[in-house]
C-alpha cells in the first residue's frame, strides 16, 4: 500500500539510494468478511492520537485495551434478527456483547446493512458504503446512506460518509509490527430523527481511522472521536490481536486442519511447520473464556498431528488459538455436538 520512492543522489563516484515500501492497494480478496472465520478486538474509551498521514507514514498505537469477545462472520440468515436485513449476506456475532454487525461483500465494495444490539435493530434502507475496490492511497468517495431503528421512539437516520486513504507504512500495535499497511480516515455524518409531539434530532458525526492490511479481513487497528448534539465528545480505540490475519497463514506454518469438525468427543489439529518450534494452544469459548487446558507442544518440521479431547465440553461454539514461536497467532473455530 505504499508507493515506491527512489531517492537517488549521484556524485562523481557515489550512488546513494533509498527505496520506500510498496505502495499497498487494497482489494474484494484482501479485506472483505469471509464466512467461518472469527476475529478477537481488544478495545478502550481513551483517547488516543492517530498519529500523522502521508507516504510511508510509521505509527505506534499504544492502546491498552479489554477483550471484547469472539466475533464470528457467519451467514447472515443464521445471526440474530438476521431476517431483517434482506440485502445482507455475512453478519459478524459477538456473544459476549450480543451484537450482530451485517455486512454485503462484493467484488467492487463492502456494503455496511445495519446492526443488532440487544433487541434494537438498525436496518439501512440504503446501506452505507464502507469500502470500494480496488482502493489506492490517496483514492476518496463520498456516499449517501438511510436506516432506520426503534428505541422508545422510531428513529430515521440519514447521513454520508466520506472515505480516503490518507497513508500508508508501519503499523505497532500491542499485538506486533505490521508493513505495508494502508490508513483509512473515515468520516460519517449523520441526523437520527424521532417524530413526536415535538420534532427531536439528534446530530452524529464519527471522525475514524483504520488500518488495513491486505489479507487480513478486518481493520488492524482503529482510532475514532464521536460527537454528538444529545452526549457530547467520546473517544475509541481498538486493536486486532495477533499478527496474522484472521484465517491467513503465517510465514511459519504452512497449512493448518482441525477434524472432525463437528465433534463429539476427540479432534485432532495438523499442523503443517516450515522449521522446529514450540506451539501454544489454548481453547476458548464464544465469550472469550478458556474452557480447556492450555496445551504447549514441541513440534517438528513438517506434520504433526496434536488430539485433544472435547467430550466433557457442553454443545457449542468454540476457538482454538494456536500460537507459533513468532508470537503469530491462527484462530481455528470449532463445534462440539452431542
Amino acid at each position: 500500500m505504499t508507493k515506491h520512492l527512489l531517492h537517488l543522489m549521484i556524485g562523481s563516484l557515489v550512488l546513494l539510494c533509498s527505496a520506500s515500501i510498496a505502495q499497498p492497494v487494497l482489494t474484494a480478496t484482501g479485506i472483505n468478511p469471509v464466512i467461518g472465520e472469527s476475529f478477537t478486538l481488544y478495545g478502550s474509551t481513551a483517547q488516543v492520537s492517530p498519529g500523522g498521514a502521508g507516504p510511508n507514514a510509521t505509527w505506534n498505537l499504544a492502546i491498552s485495551g479489554t477483550s471484547t469477545g469472539v466475533s464470528t462472520y457467519e451467514a447472515a440468515a443464521s445471526a440474530p434478527s438476521g431476517s431483517s436485513f434482506t440485502g445482507a449476506t455475512v453478519a459478524a456475532y459477538n456473544a459476549t456483547t450480543s451484537a450482530a454487525q451485517f455486512y454485503k461483500p462484493t467484488t467492487t465494495d463492502l456494503e455496511y446493512c445495519g446492526l443488532v444490539v440487544g433487541a434494537v435493530a438498525t436496518v439501512y434502507s440504503s446501506p452505507e458504503i464502507y469500502m470500494q475496490y480496488p482502493f489506492s492511497y490517496t483514492n476518496s468517495f463520498t456516499h449517501n446512506f438511510q436506516a432506520q431503528y426503534t428505541s422508545g421512539y422510531t428513529y430515521t437516520r440519514k447521513g454520508h460518509v466520506t472515505v480516503t486513504s490518507d497513508a500508508y507504512g508501519t503499523l505497532t500495535t500491542p499485538a506486533g509490527t505490521f508493513t505495508d499497511v494502508m490508513r483509512v480516515h473515515m468520516v460519517e455524518a449523520y441526523t437520527d430523527s424521532a417524530h413526536t409531539l415535538n420534532p427531536y434530532e439528534i446530530n452524529i458525526t464519527n471522525d475514524e481511522y483504520l488500518w488495513y492490511k491486505t489479507g487480513y479481513h478486518l481493520y488492524l487497528a482503529y482510532v475514532g472521536t464521536t460527537t454528538s448534539s444529545q452526549s457530547g465528545t467520546t473517544y475509541g480505540a481498538a486493536y486486532l490481536t495477533g499478527n496474522v490475519g484472521i484465517n491467513s497463514t503465517p510465514d511459519l506454518l504452512l497449512s493448518s486442519n482441525l477434524y472432525p469438525n463437528p465433534a463429539i468427543n476427540n479432534m485432532t489439529l495438523d499442523l503443517n511447520l516450515k522449521e522446529n518450534q514450540k506451539v501454544q494452544i489454548r481453547f476458548v469459548n464464544s465469550l472469550g473464556q478458556q474452557v480447556l487446558n492450555s496445551q504447549t507442544v514441541d513440534c517438528l518440521q513438517g506434520l504433526n498431528s496434536i488430539q485433544f479431547d472435547v467430550a466433557d465440553l457442553p454443545e457449542g461454539i468454540y476457538f482454538a488459538e494456536i500460537t507459533l514461536k513468532d508470537n503469530a497467532i491462527v484462530n481455528k473455530r470449532f463445534v462440539v455436538t452431542k
